[in-house]
């Protein structure tokens, strides 16, 4: 059985909605895979997490075209893929959309690649599929490993704007046949930014009231939607990118005393109506809000957390079913993603790569982000989670 290869790039966005076409399937997939990701990460001591999971549905989406038998139901199900072809190229089609933005204040834009053993006989009805989801395909010599990294990493590089220039090594890519590659880059300014002069150290807790380190607390005053959910037990704020508004970062504190695990437990499981409910709507309070500063570089190896949402044969190379891929045997044996975020005063920069004591001010509402925390990044039309993640361990940026 041949080795796959997936990987992820990834820089942080908010998406662009496309009208008719319901995106809360893959937000459903998103939501457990952030949760299964911080549990294979937590059992390593790693509670800074960062996911792209738009793009790992995509690639996914696309090698289920490819594959038959229980591999395909696996992927059916845990996709939340439609039942007909048709329902499955919309959904492409409205990621698709979502991944063009360069309007001055938000850029976002993505790449998607397959690199193939230049002898492996391709079926063209996949070729047809790579092409109708933009994307790029390339027949490539694999014996010289180094030279093949080279040029996956020059593409991921470009794609993410020199955000990513190591994505893999020589040793990742030894006996493979082929490598997707799905890239995504997001850079935007807030559309109320933070002034630095009011940036200072403060303490960060747990769950448990326990401090546990310390960050540099930014701070505005400014309207943002905020509320309480009782659903998914969280305090929320919608902090919005851009003069036209249409990205956001969604920061999401766990109610006193309710573990981090207990929030994550429930956004993959809970109806997603909390994305909505929570916004107070007409005339938006001016809040006091506290965020913190950070910055999250982290590499994850995506297969454990798919096998625990249900995915696994794709991953085994006794029973992976992927004949309409080629008819030579594969089975995915990587699934890598690195991921880079930095949030800061002005707005927020991302990247990843797959082969997220001031005076006292308030008279108003306050939002303080100084304990353990997700944020989301997605497109307010859509509701579409493009990036989330979990900052659970402070530290000075």
């Amino acid at each position: 059985m041949w080795k796959l290869i997936v990987l992820f790039s990834i820089v942080t966005a908010s998406p662009i909605g496309f009208s008719g076409v319901d995106l809360n399937p893959i937000n459903q997939f998103a939501f457990k895979l952030l949760n299964n990701v911080y549990a294979f990460q937590d059992n390593f001591g790693q509670k800074n997490i960062a996911i792209s999971p738009v793009s790992v549905w995509s690639l996914f989406a696309l090698l289920a075209e490819g594959s038959t038998g229980d591999t395909f139901i696996e992927l059916m199900r845990e996709l939340r893929l439609p039942n007909d072809l048709r329902g499955t190229q919309d959904l492409h089609s409205a990621l698709l959309n979502v991944l063009r933005s360069n309007d001055g204040d938000v850029i976002l834009k993505g790449q998607s690649a397959m690199f193939a053993d230049q002898t492996l006989n391709i079926h063209q009805e996949f070729c047809q599929s790579a092409n109708y989801y933009k994307t790029d395909v390339y027949f490539v010599d694999p014996s010289n490993s180094t030279r093949l990294a080279e040029d996956i990493n020059y593409y991921i590089c470009v794609a993410t704007e020199g955000r990513i220039r190591e994505a893999v090594k020589a040793k990742h890519l030894e006996q493979l046949r082929m490598i997707l590659i799905d890239a995504l880059y997001f850079k935007a300014s807030w559309t109320h930014p933070f002034d630095p002069t009011q940036t200072k150290e403060e303490a960060f807790y747990n769950s448990q009231g326990k401090t546990i380190g310390a960050v540099n607390m930014m701070y505005h005053k400014a309207p943002h939607n905020t509320g309480d959910s009782n659903l998914i037990g969280a305090q929320i704020i919608e902090m919005t990118y851009g003069k036209s508004e249409q990205f956001a970062m969604l920061i999401l504190l766990p109610f006193d005393g309710m573990p981090l695990s207990r929030l994550l437990d429930n956004l993959a499981t809970q109806p997603l109506d909390w994305l909505s409910e929570f916004k107070s709507g007409g005339n938006l309070p001016e809040i006091d809000c506290y965020i913190p500063r950070f910055k999250i570089s982290a590499q994850t190896d995506l297969i454990p957390p798919l096998q625990y949402t249900g995915i696994q044969r794709i991953f085994d190379r006794e029973k992976a079913e992927l004949p309409g891929v080629s008819d030579s045997p594969l089975y995915v044996s990587k699934t890598l993603q690195n991921v880079e975020i930095e949030v800061t005063e002005e707005g927020t920069i991302a990247a990843a790569s797959t082969v997220v004591g001031l005076e006292d001010r308030i008279l108003g509402q306050r939002f303080e982000a100084n304990k353990e925390f997700v944020f989301v990044v997605m497109d307010r039309s859509s509701n579409l989670v493009l990036f989330s993640g979990v900052y659970a361990q402070p530290e000075i940026v």
